[in-house]
């Protein structure tokens, strides 16, 4: 059975309408090491965990502890676009690594679409 942390961290990055790439930006990461937070197979050290509440707006000790799932932030919001991870007025750093494949480049060029979308929506 998974975490608290883990499972808050999949429900609040869904009710948010987030991927975990989007969360990765956030956090200047990869959707990797989101996914290993959410599986429970690795935690966030406290530097990450703080961004992470402050993204979701919780208290580092709701995301730690409690079932947020079960109802503790009332319902999620019915229409409208997400709020943006992205503070107004701010400039957006996206860091990319490139392994040299053509592969490798048509991902990044696809999450950097994927992100250009996400921007393109909380604007």
């Amino acid at each position: 059975m998974s975490s608290p942390l883990a499972s808050n961290l999949r429900y609040l990055r869904r009710r948010a309408n987030l991927s975990q790439g989007d969360v990765a930006d956030h956090l200047g990461t990869d959707y990797n090491t989101i996914s290993r937070y959410e599986n429970g197979k690795s935690v966030p050290r406290l530097d990450a965990l703080s961004r992470l509440a402050g993204l979701f707006q919780v208290s580092l000790e709701a995301l730690r502890g409690q079932d947020l799932a079960a109802g503790a932030l009332g319902p999620a919001p019915s229409s409208g676009p997400a709020a943006s991870p992205i503070p107004p007025g701010r400039p957006l750093l996206v860091t990319v690594e490139l392994d040299g494949t053509p592969a490798g480049l048509a991902q990044v060029i696809a999450r950097l679409r994927a992100i250009n979308e996400v921007v393109a929506h909380t604007l």
